[in-house]
């Protein structure tokens, strides 16, 4: 049986790279809009959170105790978030005696995807609203949303510090 060959240069480990985060990204988008065009705007978006809710429940299985304090949650996504093309830094502060964290994003790879996919509605609802919203709702944290780029800001900003009842 003769050999299948190709004359195509074979991608750098870098070009794999951004290949995949661009799929992931891209999957993402794709899975809300079309959840919303098959069930409607309402049910599509609450299944969307659904799905997003069970997989923060598989995440967070290998939390110890499975909640992270604010500080270990900013270290492990100094690690994860650039894998997915996220580019960001914290800033710790004391504010009034309470330790409070300031995430910049200066780079999404979630923005940039829905860019070049042509797509009007920003992913910053449907992706990091609803990351606040879980934060939240979960009491993982006192999350604010100071600015974001898909509305316009130079960065994506977010003001968090530990719940408190």
């Amino acid at each position: 049986m003769p050999k299948i060959t190709t004359d195509a240069k074979p991608l750098s480990t870098e070009e794999q790279l951004q290949r995949v985060r661009a799929a992931y990204a891209s999957d993402r988008i794709n899975l809300y809009l079309d959840l919303k065009k098959i069930l409607g705007e309402k049910e599509g978006t609450e299944v969307f959170k659904k799905l997003y809710d069970e997989g923060m429940k598989r995440i967070r299985k290998n939390f110890p105790g499975g909640k992270l304090s604010i500080l270990e949650l900013m270290k492990r996504e100094m690690i994860s978030f650039p894998v997915l093309g996220f580019e960001l830094t914290f800033d710790q502060e004391v504010e009034n005696g309470e330790d409070v964290y300031y995430e910049h994003l200066t780079k999404c790879p979630f923005l940039d995807m829905a860019k070049k996919m042509g797509i009007s509605e920003s992913p910053c609802d449907f992706i990091c609203g609803y990351d606040v919203e879980v934060a939240l709702r979960d009491k993982r944290g006192r999350w604010e949303v100071i600015s974001m780029m898909g509305k316009g800001g130079k960065e994506c900003q977010f003001r968090i510090r530990d719940w408190k009842e």
